[in-house]
């Protein structure tokens, strides 16, 4: 399984939000897309499911937008992985209330032991993965190419 771009914009728009965390003034939605290449309605609807999972906080009138609604730190990649996707399972018979699938828990599958750590493994990183980390990376990054 490959996270969908939705993910993707998400977090480059979270991360953009994080570099302005703490001023007053709010980032909009037109901007947002315009500096990351995202198609704008469909920013605003990815906006949206983040603002009912708490990531985000949206203010309304002329000078609204979106902010973050809790520190860079304390947000992580899991969280919007989870929000957005519903959480990462690599194949289907991990799924939460996966029905007719191939593998079935008890039949003896060998290899469902070894997806499980794949799981594991993939949302460790996800959970430890914050804007705050992503943030300064992107920072070493540009820093770097100069």
């Amino acid at each position: 399984m490959k996270f969908g771009v939705g993910i993707d914009y998400c977090l480059k728009a979270l991360i953009m939000l994080a570099e302005s965390f703490g001023t007053a003034q709010p980032q909009r939605v037109e901007e947002v897309a315009a500096a990351q290449n995202i198609p704008e309605n469909y920013l605003r609807r990815l906006l949206i499911e983040l603002k009912r999972g708490g990531l985000v906080a949206s203010q309304k009138g002329p000078s609204g937008g979106y902010i973050l609604a809790r520190h860079p730190s304390r947000i992580t990649m899991a969280d919007v992985v989870n929000i957005i996707e519903g959480g990462y399972a690599p194949v289907e018979c991990l799924e939460e209330g996966a029905a007719g699938t191939l593998c079935q828990p008890g039949d003896g599958c060998t290899m469902r032991e070894v997806w499980r750590e794949v799981r594991d493994s993939v949302s460790a990183i996800l959970q430890r993965t914050t804007l705050q980390s992503l943030m300064e990376r992107r920072k070493k990054a540009l820093h770097y190419q100069i």
